[in-house]
């Protein structure tokens, strides 16, 4: 049973790009035979590296347009560079998922109105009420931890919705400060956290491996504590991608508490507003919430939830 997942956007980092991968993997495992590819200027017959252990191949528009007739296609993330096609197959019934509200532009709202949509947070129902809503998938791992781990690391990207300013004045006053990875938005850092630490980066290590869907949550194995300070306006309360791998490598998680987390994450995550309440969480001793983290697993698991993508394609 193929299906083809369409990945009409030009990010190769972040939470499309892993959506993307787990979705992939999640059908995949479920028996089904997933078929990424992108939009290029030519259909092209070699394959190409998506990162993650995964492929693609870039198909001109047209034939895009042609093969998603004849195989079921879902379109896993649209950018503002892929509206025309996008617009093209959503009027043919392909189905797209919308991912958080920071993509509902008005433009992208006229697209979706009356097309097929699955959203992958409760919340986002109020904003798409004729949506299908799909709990975002992941197919998790469960490395073994490491015995000898360090306090904190922040694993998210490294942005203004990110608040790793929050991080950086957490480290100025933490003995053991908080180690940081991630992909870097170098204005974001030059205009804002050279301004709170000029020496920020003595406490960065870089970006992951792109070929690897689970070095964050191999990192993290080395870790009490995951941090992501995540705020982002008209978001918030379900999980991320980064929450899901805190909590496969069995890490504590420390999230910001304008995120406002809900149900069975709330259980799960420590909430802090401010840079010396995250140090302080950062030193005290975490309880064991492992038995709620596998609870939030088993409703995220790609495998199970394959079926409901397919559903949703072929319906």
């Amino acid at each position: 049973m193929k299906i083809l997942i369409a990945y009409l956007a030009k990010p190769r980092y972040g939470g499309w790009v892993t959506f993307t991968a787990h979705l992939h993997r999640g059908l995949r495992d479920a028996g089904y035979e997933p078929i990424l590819v992108k939009v290029g200027n030519r259909t092209e017959k070699q394959l190409r590296n998506f990162g993650r252990k995964i492929h693609y191949r870039n198909l001109s528009a047209t034939d895009l347009l042609s093969v998603s007739k004849g195989i079921p296609t879902i379109i896993a993330a649209m950018d503002k560079h892929h509206h025309d096609v996008a617009n093209q197959m959503l009027k043919a019934g392909v189905p797209i998922v919308i991912h958080d509200p920071t993509e509902l532009k008005p433009e992208v709202v006229a697209q979706v109105k009356n097309a097929n949509v699955v959203v992958i947070r409760d919340f986002m129902m109020k904003h798409l009420p004729h949506a299908t809503m799909i709990h975002h998938p992941y197919a998790p791992k469960r490395p073994a931890r490491s015995t000898d781990r360090k306090p904190a690391v922040a694993l998210s990207r490294i942005d203004f919705d990110k608040h790793t300013e929050l991080i950086v004045q957490a480290n100025q006053k933490l003995v053991t400060p908080i180690d940081v990875y991630g992909f870097c938005n170098s204005m974001y850092a030059h205009f804002k956290l050279e301004e709170v630490d000029p020496d920020w980066k003595r406490n960065y290590h870089g970006t992951f491996d792109a070929d690897d869907l689970y070095a964050a949550t191999r990192l993290a194995t080395g870790y009490e504590r995951v941090v992501d300070m995540s705020a982002i306006k008209g978001d918030g309360g379900g999980t991320q991608y980064t929450f899901l791998e805190a909590i496969d490598a069995g890490a504590s998680l420390i999230l910001n508490r304008d995120w406002n987390p809900q149900g069975l994450l709330r259980d799960y995550a420590h909430t802090a507003g401010t840079a010396d309440e995250l140090a302080e969480l950062c030193e005290r001793s975490m309880p064991d919430r492992s038995a709620i983290g596998n609870e939030i697993l088993k409703v995220h698991d790609a495998r199970n939830i394959a079926g409901s993508f397919y559903k949703v394609v072929t319906r």
